[in-house]
């Protein structure tokens, strides 16, 4: 989250109010590319403006549909656009990265493209088994459904819509709601966290978990049994000019069924229900 929102700082400076204007020049084309790919692979997205869709496909390779829209306030700012906001694809037999941003790497250029803007709508076919870290920034939903690898994923200003999941590492949403359900009962650790959002977990019935809950301004609801159990207080310590400061956070743990891996849920002003695939 903290890289993603680092390079959205950064864009933002391209970034203006322009007013639509009769000169305002724009630019749509889609395209697909295909990339072979051994077993396990990795897909990793960094978007900024617009969804990422993902689904699972043909073992071997990694279908990639971009459909790209590009506006500036002028042709000569558009030009620069070209220059400044592109696509970073690294692909091998490993997997693909794909990277929205600026193309040489500085950003000495910023200032003469206010108001320059290129969406990017990704729909994405892999291997069922593929290890996924996807996120994007803005207008843009996040939608993951029947993938087997580990999921990890992210969003600012939109929802994280993780479905028909086998197990996650990472989950979190700022300005949206997590909507989060498993086909079979997770194995590994998972963290999930949102601001100004709800998050929804629905795992199939008999799923064992231990739960850590961090929730402030909000309520938890469960359509299943849950035993509480202690958590220890963490205790964080900094030394600045010779005093010692320490922010003490206390957590609440519940244990689902007979326990199972550790998920730590984390919401501010949202509320996280649990309830069983029906």
């Amino acid at each position: 989250m903290n890289r993603i929102l680092s390079r959205a700082v950064c864009l933002a400076l391209m970034i203006s109010s322009a007013a639509v204007a009769a000169k305002t020049v724009t630019e749509s084309k889609v395209w697909t590319e295909s990339y072979p790919v051994s077993a396990p692979s990795r897909l990793e997205i960094s978007n900024i403006w617009g969804t990422v869709r993902v689904r699972p496909g043909p073992g071997g390779q990694i279908t990639v549909t971009v459909d790209e829209k590009r506006s500036a306030p002028d042709q000569e700012r558009f030009d620069r656009s070209l220059e400044l906001i592109g696509l970073d694809i690294q692909a091998d037999a490993s997997g693909v990265s794909i990277r929205v941003g600026e193309q040489s790497g500085n950003w000495r250029g910023q200032e003469n493209c206010r108001g320059c803007r290129v969406d990017y709508q990704f729909e994405v076919l892999v291997p069922p088994g593929t290890q996924l870290d996807v996120g994007t920034v803005m207008d843009g939903t996040i939608d993951v459904a029947g993938v087997t690898g580990l999921v990890s994923a992210s969003n600012v200003n939109g929802p994280v819509k993780v479905h028909e999941l086998r197990d996650c590492e990472k989950l979190e949403s700022v300005n949206g709601e997590l909507d989060v359900s498993f086909m079979l009962a997770p194995v590994a650790d998972c963290d999930m966290e949102t601001v100004n959002g709800n998050i929804t977990l629905t795992i199939p019935d008999g799923t064992g978990l231990d739960v850590t809950f961090d929730l402030f301004n909000g309520s938890m609801v469960s359509d299943l049994a849950l035993n509480p159990f202690a958590v220890p207080a963490t205790v964080e310590h900094t030394n600045d000019d010779g005093r010692h400061h320490y922010r003490i956070q206390q957590l609440a743990g519940v244990r689902v069924e007979g326990g199972g891996p550790s998920f730590s849920i984390s919401s501010l002003n949202g509320d996280i229900r649990i309830q069983k695939t029906q």
